[in-house]
């Protein structure tokens, strides 16, 4: 399949960690090799003096070392020569500890209490994981709007990547419980391939400004260019935006203050009953219950496909009823009839449970279920 978003690299988010956590680690160098290396010449040293060449010997003076410089033995390494063993320990402790050990241990508590070894290795877990994601949404901007679409999508278990430009929000990021999250450009090509947008499902962009969602939505429709199968939604201050958008190549985008006008008049015009109210929300906007409501294209392989509504037998196959049907120009009707025909390509609108929703994807795709 031919690439469409030209040379262009994406930011290995795991990688730029790593090598903080390099750098950090770096500074551990010095001490550590400074402290090997005069144990390792006490260690020799100790054998030379005391005419001990073998494997055994090793691991006794290096024993010895230990535990002299821990100040809880002296003589364990030897028996012979004690006068010359303890003037030449004496000799080297006075050098060696408060310029080598000392340091040493001074270097590695300070960089461990910087907690930078900790921040960056609990980041750099993070984007390893995050490497097997597939099949998620990447979620751009952290706001009020972002945060109900992810507690949703936690609750449904649909896997997500967030990412904001805001480095100040990554404390609140942290503190919300997101899972997988960057703070980098939503808008450039390199970081969005850095969240496997080839491996996406859709993307979602919530921010208030619509140059920044515009931005997001042409930069991921280059990158994924099939409409029909990685769908883009976002949010829109405007009417005028919002076709803007679609155009650009949103699927669906939605005009917070136009939705929230409209159900309210709806409230106004068909006041609403408390078990109608809970319903619509549960269904429609709430958590995933036992009953759900999906729109479903009728595809040319399908067995539905040409036939009417009674003659597919759909309700036996499925045990749903179809409540609304979508012709290929986008004119809905809600009151389908028996004789009503499925052509191909028409949308079905159906409620059902999980299970019965799962057999009408199959049938429509050509399947059984």
């Amino acid at each position: 399949m031919e690439k469409h978003y030209g040379n262009v690299k994406p930011v290995s988010f795991k990688s730029i960690y790593e090598k903080q956590l390099y750098n950090i680690l770096s500074d551990l160098r010095l001490p550590l090799m400074t402290v090997i290396f005069f144990t390792t010449v006490y260690v020799l040293l100790m054998m030379i003096l005391n005419g001990k060449t073998d494997g055994e010997s090793v691991a006794n003076y290096f024993f010895h070392t230990i535990i002299t410089f821990t100040t809880i033995g002296y003589t364990e390494g030897y028996t012979d020569s004690i006068t010359a063993n303890r003037l030449v320990t004496s000799v080297f402790l006075m050098v060696a500890f408060p310029l080598v050990y000392f340091y040493g241990l001074a270097a590695t508590v300070q960089v461990i209490l910087q907690g930078e070894i900790k921040h960056k290795f609990r980041h750099w877990r993070m984007y390893s994981k995050m490497e097997h994601v597939k099949n998620h949404y990447i979620i751009c901007g952290f706001n009020e709007t972002s945060k109900e679409i992810m507690r949703s999508f936690v609750k449904r278990k649909i896997p997500f990547i967030l990412i904001d430009p805001n480095e100040s929000k990554r404390q609140e990021i942290i503190e919300f419980g997101t899972t997988f999250y960057v703070i980098a450009q939503p808008q450039r090509r390199d970081s969005l391939l850095g969240l496997f947008i080839e491996d996406s499902k859709g993307l979602i962009t919530t921010f208030d400004d619509d140059t920044l969602d515009i931005a997001i939505i042409v930069t991921a429709r280059l990158i994924m260019p099939d409409k029909e199968n990685y769908f883009i939604f976002s949010t829109s201050t405007s009417e005028m935006d919002s076709e803007k958008m679609k155009l650009l190549g949103a699927n669906e985008v939605i005009v917070p203050a136009v939705t929230t006008g409209r159900r309210i008049t709806s409230y106004v015009l068909h006041p609403p009953s408390p078990a109608m109210s809970g319903f619509l929300d549960l269904v429609a906007y709430g958590e995933k219950s036992n009953v759900d409501i999906v729109e479903i294209r009728i595809s040319e392989e399908s067995e539905f496909a040409g036939k009417s509504i009674a003659d597919s037998l759909f309700k036996d196959k499925t045990g749903t009823n179809i409540i609304a049907t979508v012709d290929s120009k986008g004119d809905i009707n809600t009151i389908p009839d028996r004789n009503t025909i499925l052509a191909t390509g028409t949308s079905i609108i159906v409620l059902g449970t999980p299970k019965q929703l799962e057999k009408v994807a199959a049938y429509s795709k050509g399947g059984t279920k």
